[in-house]
């Protein structure tokens, strides 16, 4: 299989890849991967963005099936947050990865040889199992009401018998004291993935921060540290008690 095979094959399988990782999957330079991308981009092979390629998707309900909306005027920051988490991910390490879009896309980003990945989302287990070089361990449970994630008994009785290395959370809203949810729903079982594993991080683009939300849920002592997109105020970042990472997208 050629290499244009083999990068059309894992965008397909991710959704979305960018050049810095393929770059690294393929051992080459960043420039040989983006006349890569053109060449595959002019035959319609894949769909050139900002930093690298998204998949060609033909059936637009299809899509919707297996991941969120590619629309969500977000994406390219949560792309951005995903990559920067994936690059702190070492390999052999089992990592707990949480439920939302931002979480997603750190799923999508991983392209390392040897992982264990544990999640209790459909979507983030879905896009693990496209991928036959990391471990998929998926928590069960009740399904979540207006969401893709499990939770309830079943879920916590399971992560007890669990230790993982690092955890990723997705969050509702980041406050001056912490991290916030607009419903209770899954605390409990948040607090628990977070007991299980030796440090964690949270994933969050920059409309999260500020916002105003009911039910705390972590404090930042919780954390190594956060990541979010370049468009936060770097001052504004540069005042919680962690240290708050703005990635930013990988040049095209």
């Amino acid at each position: 299989m050629s290499r244009h095979q083999q990068i059309v094959k894992l965008i397909e399988q991710r959704g979305f890849s960018s050049v810095a990782a393929l770059a690294r999957h393929f051992a080459v330079d960043a420039s040989t991967i983006r006349r890569d991308l053109d060449k595959l981009a002019a035959e319609g092979q894949v769909v050139r963005t900002h930093g690298g390629a998204a998949a060609v998707v033909a059936d637009r309900h299809a899509e919707s099936a297996v991941g969120p909306d590619t629309n969500d005027p977000r994406l390219p920051e949560k792309r951005a947050i995903g990559a920067a988490m994936a690059e702190r991910i070492h390999e052999g390490q089992t990592i707990l990865i949480d439920g939302g879009t931002t979480c997603l896309e750190v799923a999508r980003h991983l392209d390392h040889s040897r992982l264990t990945v544990v999640t209790h989302d459909l979507h983030v287990g879905l896009e693990i199992s496209t991928k036959p070089q990391i471990n998929l361990v998926f928590i069960g449970g009740e399904l979540l009401p207006t969401s893709t994630s499990m939770w309830g008994p079943t879920s916590i009785q399971q992560l007890e018998n669990m230790r993982v290395n690092v955890a990723v959370f997705g969050v509702g809203t980041v406050m001056d004291d912490g991290i916030y949810a607009s419903s209770s729903y899954s605390i409990e079982l948040k607090r628990k993935m977070r007991s299980i594993a030796s440090e964690a991080f949270f994933v969050a683009d920059s409309t999260k921060f500020g916002r105003e939300a009911l039910f705390r849920v972590f404090g930042f002592e919780d954390f190594t540290a956060g990541i979010t997109d370049a468009t936060l105020d770097p001052i504004r970042a540069a005042r919680f008690p962690v240290p708050v990472i703005r990635a930013t997208p990988v040049d095209a």
